[in-house]
């Protein structure tokens, strides 16, 4: 391990250095961000992946749904499409990806919208849902060609940013100090029982205000048939179960798994795995090899998305776990921020500034 820190050390110190002199570029307003007169929200981080983005950004849409007209705005991260695609009927996970389409089938009352240059597709949202009020950015903290009026950092309580280091070597995408752009920081899957100790190294390490630091945590809520959408009445505790996962980190599933004393088994995929013929064969084969009466394959609601796609998972006994984070101290104060940013920023005009 050790020799191959040294082998990437010469990467990661290009790499930094890019990434450096594009924020200098965008920070002396070289390179140009565009802003718009409405509410904008960014949900990112500053490592590749596996911090939550996909909860938290769910619970953004729960705290605004009801009062204001909300899109969401992705990438689109594993669509075979490459334009940008406002959600309908027809889409799937392979037309706007399977965060997207999460946000899609979870939530009717919003728009949906997928879009690799963000301002592009902000224009795109804006044309074609005109009555849009607030749109959240998914995934796009590091997409400063947008300047989005509340940025939200999210960082793994137990892979912080300030104890990673730079691609190759570790996870991050720029550098520590990029955290300042931030206006919130939220430390996600926190345990149940954060100490005093535990919250002060965050607040020692990250440069914020106490009142601008949260702490979250995972919880797993109902679990429900993925085809039907009927809840899950039994107990999993008398069933044997097959994990299914294609996510950057199932850690903690199988943790909560583990703790519940659920007898199961898991076949981990990559994350965001398109999910193949040959895949649905190996799943229903392990399936087939319990045997205990009653047996369910259990997966993710990204996974799940995913998976739609395919005829072939209808006959296997698929079920989602859903989850949503928790605050452990200070949910209204969070809420009344971004409530407070969103109301005192409507929108009354258009682009206020041209994109670079």
């Amino acid at each position: 391990m050790k020799f191959l820190r040294y082998l990437f050390f010469p990467i990661t110190i290009i790499y930094g250095g890019i990434v450096l002199f594009r924020n200098f570029l965008y920070n002396k307003n070289i390179f140009k961000s565009s802003t718009f007169d409405l509410p904008i929200i960014c949900i990112g981080n500053l490592s590749m992946g596996g911090t939550g983005k996909t909860p938290h950004t769910e619970y953004l849409i729960r705290l605004l749904q009801d009062d204001f007209q909300l899109s969401t705005l992705s990438r689109g991260y594993g669509r075979r499409t490459s334009e940008f695609q406002l959600a309908d009927e027809e889409s799937t996970a392979l037309t706007i990806g399977d965060e997207p389409f999460q946000y899609y089938r979870k939530f009717p009352k919003i728009k949906v919208a997928v879009e690799k240059k963000r301002v592009l597709g902000v224009l795109f949202m804006l044309n074609k849902a005109e009555e849009t009020e607030v749109i959240l950015l998914d995934d796009a903290f590091q997409h400063r060609a947008l300047n989005a009026g509340l940025s939200i950092l999210l960082t793994d309580f137990n892979r912080p940013f300030f104890e990673d280091v730079l691609l190759p070597i570790g996870e991050l995408r720029e550098p520590k100090s990029s955290c300042k752009r931030a206006d919130l920081v939220v430390v996600t899957k926190c345990p149940d029982n954060l100490t005093q100790e535990q919250e002060a190294k965050f607040y020692d390490n990250i440069p914020f205000e106490k009142e601008n630091i949260f702490f979250t945590k995972i919880t797993y809520k109902s679990i429900y048939n993925a085809k039907t959408n009927e809840v899950f009445q039994g107990n999993l505790i008398d069933y044997q179960v097959l994990l299914v996962t294609g996510i950057a980190k199932p850690e903690p599933i199988e943790t909560y798994l583990k703790n519940q004393k659920v007898s199961f088994e898991a076949m981990h995929f990559g994350d965001h795995h398109k999910f193949t013929p040959k895949d649905v064969i190996a799943i229903s084969k392990k399936n087939n090899t319990f045997t205990q009466p009653n047996k369910i394959i259990l997966t993710t609601e990204k996974d799940f998305s995913r998976m739609m796609v395919l005829k072939a998972f209808e006959d296997l006994p698929i079920y989602c776990l859903e989850i949503e984070v928790e605050f452990l101290k200070d949910k209204n104060k969070f809420d009344n921020k971004v409530l407070d940013y969103v109301r005192t920023n409507q929108r009354d005009s258009e682009l206020l500034e041209g994109e670079n």
